[in-house]
């Protein structure tokens, strides 16, 4: 029998397979073959109703840890807490690394005085082919395109804590009733409620809820950046120089894409403080 694991914890995996979950345990010779399984992972069942191997994995993350993504939705709210750049930029740059395929939600969208706040947005994730969308609450309609995505796709959420993740699963499916966490203006953070990923069964495929968090550190070099963020790997291989960062090298094609307005000026000023905070692959420790 087949299925996939949409949640694990203590050691037990919960496998769903043809609308019934399944609290299964693998068999020995996974472990002595030390195979590793994540939410996500297509499996087999046995007669005795463990997991006795693994499909092949088209892609995977290890924050979170899922695989076999369709779509990685990065989350993020525009107020409470505040819309962060820096981190959309890197979300994506993560997705780009991993070749997952990335989206943006925006969600809390009726906080802000003014919609038009986001059309230099807009304009720039048109130009990389990013999908964006703008959520809010006083507007149930804004969630009639979003919810389309969904069809047949196992699609991932992933963002900050607090950004709305999980009120964002209830909307499109209230019978999900995920428990929602607070945002605490005194701490200027929002505070966890989900603590695992999960995959939720929706429209032919699975929503996957993450645990939100602050700040992500990833295994990223100048070298990575220079390559995945976004828009930049569609243009690196033409600079002149094969290890080009873009910023004072002769001829580089991706600030001259940037100067003829095929690339954001803006991100470009983010691009700029992500590679200040990195190092060279050469100067990693071990």
């Amino acid at each position: 029998m087949e299925g996939k694991i949409v949640s694990t914890s203590g050691g037990v995996y919960v496998v769903y397979s043809e609308g019934i979950n399944y609290s299964v345990f693998p068999r020995g010779n996974l472990r002595y073959q030390n195979k590793t399984l994540l939410v996500g992972d297509n499996v087999t069942l046995d007669e005795t109703l463990s997991i006795s191997d693994v499909h092949e994995r088209k892609n995977e993350l290890i924050r979170p840890k899922v695989s076999n993504i369709d779509l990685l939705v990065i989350t993020m709210s525009v107020k409470e807490p505040d819309l962060s750049l820096e981190l959309i930029y890197k979300f994506l740059t993560y997705a780009n690394m991993n070749e997952v395929p990335a989206a943006v939600a925006l969600t809390k969208c009726d906080l802000l005085s003014d919609i038009h706040e986001l059309d230099e947005l807009k304009n720039d994730f048109k130009k990389l082919g990013i999908p964006l969308f703008l959520l809010s609450n006083a507007d149930k309609s804004s969630y009639d395109e979003f919810k389309k995505i969904f069809e047949n796709k196992t699609i991932v959420m992933m963002g900050q804590t607090g950004v709305g993740k999980s009120s964002l699963i209830n909307e499109l499916n209230p019978d999900f009733n995920r428990q929602i966490g607070e945002y605490s203006l005194a701490l200027g953070r929002g505070k966890h409620k989900t603590k695992e990923v999960v995959l939720l069964p929706f429209m032919g495929g699975y929503i996957g809820d993450t645990p939100g968090f602050s700040s992500l550190d990833l295994n990223l070099y100048k070298e990575d950046l220079a390559h995945y963020f976004p828009g930049y790997e569609n243009y690196y291989l033409d600079c002149f120089y094969s290890n080009c960062l873009h910023q004072n090298e002769k001829e580089c094609k991706v600030k001259e894409a940037i100067m003829k307005g095929e690339l954001s000026k803006s991100a470009y000023e983010v691009y700029k403080k992500l590679l200040s905070e990195l190092i060279y692959r050469k100067d990693r420790s071990f």
